[in-house]
């Protein structure tokens, strides 16, 4: 909700919580699973149509190959997909830079954590 105000001039930003997932529609650009439901090997509890039009699913866990969530996402069409790899190396090299203060780059150390998406 916090990030749904502070991005409230950027576009439209649409953000739910369990409840409130059977009145989503379809036609959204990007899909981001923030849950801890993939940690477990589960899917969230999402309407069938949510990924209909998006062109990005974004899962915020990481791990080796496509959540249950990614697998939902392709097997509806979605063709770009990525998991939490960037996020965790791009939050290190922050905290790292706040130490040592110098920020060390990042891409090739994504490269060689990416798992290709399936």
């Amino acid at each position: 909700m916090a990030l749904a105000d502070e991005s409230a001039g950027c576009g439209p930003l649409i953000v739910s919580g369990y409840a409130e997932l059977a009145d989503l529609a379809e036609g959204y650009d990007v899909v981001v699973n923030a849950t801890s439901a993939s940690l477990r090997g589960e899917m969230p509890p999402l309407p069938g149509n949510v990924f209909r039009g998006a062109e990005l699913a974004y899962e915020l866990a990481y791990g080796k190959g496509l959540t249950p969530f990614l697998q939902a996402a392709r097997a509806e069409g979605v063709v770009k997909l990525a998991d939490g790899v960037g996020m965790l190396v791009e939050q290190a090299a922050e905290a790292f830079a706040w130490w040592r203060g110098v920020r060390p780059g990042t891409a090739q150390v994504i490269a060689e954590l990416t798992v290709p998406l399936r």
